[in-house]
Formats: structure tokens, sequence, C-alpha cells
């Protein structure tokens, strides 16, 4: 009898160990009604807004003959036709119901699930529970785009401290861009604030040029170098993009025929930064070229980005008015500018500070203004482009002397007392400030034409009107002279300025040229420091 027992228990036994192995590998089954999905129905469809973020936006409740507190509850969801081959996890709970809010939905959806905004999706819903799972119900939910107002760059290079993270400009809705010089070895991520890490963007590490912000990498492997960096919220991606400077820059347009030949070459800071001054006719139009030889590389404006340039699917700059303009291309940027300089005024100390009273200078050449004036000690001054008000001001570059620039600019200061001739040049961004020792009462014409024979016979100019001297003189191709106060002396001698054509100099001067054989009329101007040879 006790044999018929073993055989028995080992029957038993066996059988048990048999059940085990084939539940190991158990299949989740569809539960009885009882386990059942109460709401929402299946079809309901949620519109999300960012009006109320708090509120409740999707509730779940459920049946389920498995009342123990201890029983745990997953609610899964997956994309409507995909029949969960890669459900993800909604949540967990030991209640019988489960509830996100709006922000909490909405981050799911667009973070982990990776939906994209602004489109109905329709998603399937079951709760599982001891391997059993409910019914499935579909939900169309549309998810809304969140809106950042700001965000960082942080990393290596601000020595990952949010605190000192780089603040990115906001170009459009939801597009952030900045300019980085990186080193070899920089890393970096992105901060919608710089007071913490919460919220941090990366790279998705399986799909690059993405932005994830739940098991993303920073960003790295770039060489030194500058990088226009730009990331898109609305697809959530990035772009990381080198700069590339070209050593020189020309204009090519309608006003040069379209020939790169005759193209106007810019002014090069040495900064990634080119300057030139146009005459702009109505309708004018034109681009960038980085040489004058032919069409290879030329830049245009971003039909979708108003001000910056690109190199595919660019358009001609046009759309501005007939006027003087200075033209400034920022590499470091990828950006375009264009500011009137059809005129110029000297406001400062001398003139009460006031724009109404502020001192016309005058037109030397194109983007050159001049004046001359008398600067009592502790002067101080800056430059307007209009004498109506302070927008488009000029100041010195304090980080380059010489140098005048509209933002984070310095007053002019520094100079004794005297007499002085003060010139702009738009062309090259910089000023000059030369002392004068007096002006002349009459003035001559001394140079080539007469072999720089300085005596009694010397041409006398005429004066037309206070501080106005014009003469007309007969001079051979290559012809060069200057300007004496008294005929057969060489003291207070002016000439032109050697950095700002047809300005006054005095005592820093080279000789004025021309280039063609003519008969010219020479207008010297005391009073704004012009020379005018025509």
């Amino acid at each position: 009898m006790k044999y018929i027992y073993k055989i028995l228990i080992l029957f038993l036994i066996t059988f048990g160990i048999s059940s085990c192995d084939e539940n190991e590998n158990f299949e989740i089954l569809q539960a009885q009604e009882s386990f059942q999905i109460v709401t929402p129905a299946s079809g309901s469809v949620i519109i999300l807004d960012d009006t109320n973020l708090a509120n409740n936006a999707l509730f779940i409740s459920w049946e389920s003959p498995n009342s123990s507190t201890e029983s745990t509850y997953t609610i899964e969801v997956a994309e409507t036709g995909t029949d969960f081959t890669n459900p993800i996890v909604l949540g967990t709970t030991q209640n019988m119901d489960f509830s996100m809010t709006v922000d909490e939905l909405n981050t799911f959806l667009l973070d982990t699930m990776g939906l994209n905004p602004e489109e109905a999706t329709s998603l399937d819903i079951r709760v599982l529970n001891n391997g059993e799972a409910t019914q499935t119900i579909a939900v169309v939910i549309t998810p809304y785009i969140v809106e950042f107002t700001e965000f960082y760059l942080v990393g290596s290079l601000t020595n990952w401290e949010p605190a000192e993270a780089l603040a990115m400009t906001n170009i459009d809705f939801n597009i952030f861009e900045i300019t980085v010089d990186l080193a070899d070895g920089d890393e970096f991520k992105f901060l919608p604030q710089n007071t913490g890490w919460d919220g941090d963007w990366g790279e998705d590490p399986d799909n690059p040029e993405n932005l994830i912000v739940e098991g993303e990498q920073n960003l790295s492997g770039y060489t030194a170098g500058k990088y226009i960096i730009t990331i898109d919220l609305n697809t959530f991606t990035f772009t990381v993009e080198a700069i590339i400077a070209p050593d020189n820059l020309f204009l090519v347009g309608s006003l040069t025929g379209w020939d790169p030949a005759t193209s106007f070459p810019f002014f090069n800071s040495g900064e990634n930064i080119f300057t030139i001054v146009i005459d702009l006719p109505d309708g004018a139009e034109f681009k960038f070229l980085p040489q004058n030889t032919g069409w290879d590389g030329d830049w245009g404006e971003d039909p979708n980005n108003a001000g910056s340039i690109i190199q595919d699917g660019e358009q001609n700059v046009s759309g501005f008015a007939a006027g003087k303009y200075l033209v400034t291309v920022d590499f470091n940027t990828l950006t375009y500018k264009l500011s009137s300089v059809n005129n110029l005024f000297l406001v400062g100390s001398l003139t009460g500070w006031d724009p109404a009273t502020s001192i016309p200078m005058g037109e030397a050449s194109l983007g050159v203004f001049s004046t001359i004036i008398d600067l009592p000690d502790g002067a101080e001054f800056k430059f307007l482009p209009q004498n109506t008000g302070w927008d488009g001001d000029w100041g010195e570059d304090p980080d380059n002397l010489g140098g005048i620039i509209q933002d984070d600019e310095q007053n002019l200061s520094g100079f004794v007392a005297g007499k002085y001739v003060i010139a702009v040049d738009f062309n090259t961004l910089s000023y000059t400030v030369s002392n004068v020792n007096e002006v002349p009462a009459n003035l001559y014409l001394v140079g080539a034409f007469n072999g720089w024979s300085n005596d009694a016979s010397n041409p006398q100019f005429t004066e037309t009107s206070t501080g106005v001297f014009e003469i007309s003189q007969a001079l051979s191709a290559g012809d060069e002279f200057k300007f004496v106060p008294v005929a057969g002396d060489w003291g207070n001698d002016w000439g032109e300025s050697q950095t700002s054509s047809g300005v006054l100099e005095q005592n820093s001067e080279q000789n004025i040229k021309v280039t063609d054989a003519g008969t010219y009329t020479i207008i010297v101007n005391f009073n704004d420091g012009t020379i005018k040879v025509n």
C-alpha cells in the first residue's frame, strides 16, 4: 500500500513541475466580462490645449473581480492597428481607476510616444492584471504644440552649470538658434531654463539629429571651430552647422549688371563680418559671392527666415527703397542687415545730448561723413542717423579702438580742448578724430600741375561762402595736389585723410589724386571738413 502512495505522490510532483514549465511563457488572456474598462467609452475623442494644464484630460476606470488592495494594475497604450506589438506603459496603480492631467498626457504623447502635435491619432488602451487584460478601447487624441519662450545650451563649454548656460535666440515658433565656438571634445545638450536640470534635452541615440528627454545622450564629436546650432521643438530635431567664413566677399546684382567681374568688394573686419556702403536705386536686387570670378558658393536670403543667408534654396536680397545703405554680412550668425546711411548727425555733451540740436555732418564720399568742430575739455559724443530720436545710434566699440558699433557701444571721449576734424567711415565701421591747427582765411592750390612750385603764383581759391572755397583747375591724368593757406608757405598745409576718402586732414594728410585728365572744380569746405573734386 505504501508503494501505491509513493507512486501517487511522484505522479503529483511530476504533474506539478510540468504545469509550472508551461506557465513560464504564459500569454495575456482576455479577461472575463467582470474585468472590463468602464470609462472612457471606445471611440472617445480628446483634443488637448494648453488652457488649463492641471485639469484632468484622461480618466480610466474599470471593474475587476480582484478587489485585493495589493493587486497592481498596469495601463498600456499602443497606436491603433499595431495589436500591442510594442505597447507603452501609461502608468500603474492599485486603484480601480487612473487619470492624467492635460500637461502629463500631452508630455507623454509627445515625448514618450513621439506623436505629432496638432495631429489626431487613434490609440488603443487596455488594463492588465495577473496575466489578464480588459477589452481594448480606442481613443482618438490630439496633443497640442508646447510653446517654449526660452532655451539654453549647457555643456562642457559652460562647465555643465545651468546657471552658466548660454541663452539661445528664438528665431521662430519653438525654433532656437545659437552660434558658439566649440573646442575639441566639447559636449553639450539643451535646457528649457537655466535654473536647473529639469526637462533637459539631448540626442536620441537610436535616431541621430533627433531630440528626446528620456534616454538621451550628449551632442558630441565636433571638431574645434565656430558652429551655428539650431533646435526645432516643433519636429524635435537639431542641426549643428560649421561656419566657414570666406576670406573675401563681393556684392553682385542688378546694380553691377549681375556680372561677378564687376561686383563690389566688401571690407573684411577680420571677425567674419563684412561691410560695404552702396547706393541702391528702386527695385535693386543683389546677393553675395566669395570671389569675383564666378558664381560658385553664392549666398542669398533664406526665403523662410528674413535677414538670414543660405547657399541652397536662397533668393535675391530685395525690397529696399532707393537710398544709401550700409550692408553688413555676419558669418558668425549667418545674417545680413541694411542700415540707412543717407545722413549722419553728431550728438553729445556739446549739444545737450538733444537729438534735435545735433550737428549735421557732411557727406565726404559714399558712406563717409565728417565735420569740423571745437571740442571743450571732457566732451563726449556719438552719432545718429537722424536728428529726431535715438534709434540706430552709433558709438565707439570698446573692444576695437577706432571702431564703431550700435550695440554695447560707448561714447567717444578723452579729447583735450581744441578744434578737430571728426569723420565716420561706414565702409570700414571706423571713425577718426584729427586735430586741426586753424581754419584758413585764404586757400591756395599747389601740386603736380605746377611742378609743386609753392610760390606767390599758386592759384587762389574763391571763398563762395563762409568757410567754403572753390577753384577750377586743368589737371593731367595722375596729378596730385594739396592746399596751403599762404602761397609760398608750407606751414599748416591741408590734404586728404589717409583713411577716409574726401575728408580734410591737416597733420597726417595725403595728397589728393585724379585719375583722368580734365578740368576739375575743387570745393574745400572747412565747415564740415569735406573735399569735392568734380
